[in-house]
């Protein structure tokens, strides 16, 4: 059975950077394997999530700077999830900074975010990034919450303009997660392949101890027949021959 990356080219396709792919929902199908997260539908602010996404357009920039904010956010949320960070993003991050979102470039969840959106870490499955990612959301969408006014405010802007030029590009960091993913499986599979070897040879070691310990079992109910034989003790009758036989020698000696 041939090995299926996480960026197989059968399910890579090529979008505009304009478009709002990040309106389309993929929560995990087994509702009972879902996480308490925006992308399985149960994140903190959920329903002011789902709103705004839903007022999201297809294409292009947001209508309102509230828009344009969380539009950012969601298309960096949504590569992280979607992609793992394999495409630049570094405009959407950069804009949530712009926007007040983050305080500073010292700000700890953009320091943590931002190598990842150039290239110059790769995604591979680190917890604290998704740890990161959540709260950055979070934090966009009570940003949002806390300044109505910028519902109101028409955009004239586009996250897309913030963009740096990316320390490596997509299809680099599309190989380096391929080959992380089969080190990975091939790791798996050795270490599986040594826990069956363990678990065979405790078995084995187990039906041998239970072996000797029956053996020694056997010997030691062998040797307790064996001390457990009566000695025979000389009847009186028995007895008197025997001296009888002892006089006689004594008295032919003689």
């Amino acid at each position: 059975m041939a090995t299926e990356y996480p960026h197989a080219k059968h399910n890579m396709t090529a979008l505009a950077p304009s478009t709002n792919v990040q309106k389309q929902r993929k929560a995990n199908p087994k509702i009972d394997e879902r996480q308490k997260v925006y992308w399985d539908l149960q994140g903190r602010y959920q329903e002011e999530y789902d709103k705004r996404l839903d007022a999201l357009p297809q294409y292009g920039e947001g209508a309102t700077k509230a828009s344009e904010i969380f539009r950012a956010a969601t298309k960096l949320y949504y590569d992280f999830w979607n992609n793992g960070m394999v495409n630049n993003t570094s405009g959407a991050v950069n804009f949530l900074l712009y926007a007040g979102v983050f305080t500073s470039e010292q700000d700890q969840d953009f320091a943590v975010i931002h190598p990842y959106t150039i290239g110059l870490k790769i995604y591979l499955n680190e917890i604290e990034l998704r740890c990161t990612m959540e709260r950055m959301l979070d934090r966009t969408i009570a940003f949002l919450l806390a300044n109505h006014e910028l519902d109101a405010l028409p955009n004239d802007m586009d996250y897309l303009e913030f963009s740096q030029q990316s320390e490596m590009n997509n299809l680099d960091r599309c190989t380096m997660r391929n080959i992380h993913f089969l080190k990975m499986k091939e790791n798996a599979a050795a270490a599986a392949s040594v826990a069956l070897v363990a678990a065979t040879s405790a078995d084995e070691a187990e039906a041998s101890l239970m072996r000797t310990h029956s053996s020694k079992a056997q010997d030691c109910t062998m040797k307790k027949k064996k001390k457990g034989k009566k000695k025979r003790v000389p009847s009186a009758k028995n007895l008197a021959n025997i001296m009888t036989g002892i006089n006689r020698i004594t008295i032919s000696k003689k």
